[in-house]
């Protein structure tokens, strides 16, 4: 049963009003926050984004294993995750989907977080299988050309990076090896196509 907050993360302001659900897929954003982890703790990088107005609702250290969470995954997050005009209106990207989780992680942009340990992984990635977040990633590693038909990769849902999502001027998360990042923990098989269930590295959670 999906829960609104992550079993295990510590929780930061607490913000319990419900936003609308979206229609569509459920997704996942994944996003970084430029700093460095041996300088910078999850909590710290939390509270920046919060007093920024820019919350996500995860905030993970890969190197410790902290995550926080700033809102239940009820709400619709605050990290400006891009938009576009459609007949004059402004279409918020973040605003589609059953529901839309931003993982902020606290990393630079330029050295791929996936290329080193990522602590606690696993308990987040069965917390976004909660939420009936499919293990797939539509628009092809981050880092790379923006697809011309992002708007409808972006329908599938799945997992994405905050530089993928249509109409985003983001510059993350860098070029992550998105097959290593999906891997950890055993994912509920009608997440996973076409397999029964993912590989479980040693390396990772």
């Amino acid at each position: 049963m999906a829960q609104a907050w992550m079993p295990g993360a510590e929780r930061l302001d607490g913000d319990t009003t419900r936003t609308p659900p979206g229609i569509g897929a459920p997704r996942a954003v994944w996003t970084v926050t430029g700093s460095d982890p041996r300088e910078r703790s999850a909590r710290e990088e939390a509270r920046r984004l919060v007093d920024e107005e820019r919350a996500a609702h995860l905030v993970w250290d890969p190197l410790s294993g902290e995550i926080v969470q700033t809102m239940a995954a009820t709400r619709r997050g605050r990290l400006a995750l891009g938009g576009t005009r459609l007949h004059g209106r402004y279409l918020d990207h973040g605003q589609e989907g059953r529901v839309c989780l931003v993982v902020a992680v606290v990393s630079p942009r330029d050295t791929p977080f996936t290329d080193g340990p990522m602590h606690g992984l696993a308990a987040i990635l069965a917390w976004l299988d909660s939420w009936g977040i499919e293990r797939a990633w539509p628009a092809g590693p981050p880092g790379t050309a923006v697809a011309e038909d992002a708007a409808r990769l972006w329908a599938r849902g799945g997992h994405f990076g905050h530089d993928q999502v249509p109409g985003s001027s983001a510059a993350g998360p860098g070029a992550l090896d998105t097959a290593r990042l999906l891997s950890a923990g055993p994912a509920p098989e009608h997440l996973v196509p076409g397999q029964g269930r993912a590989p479980h590295p040693s390396a990772i959670g």
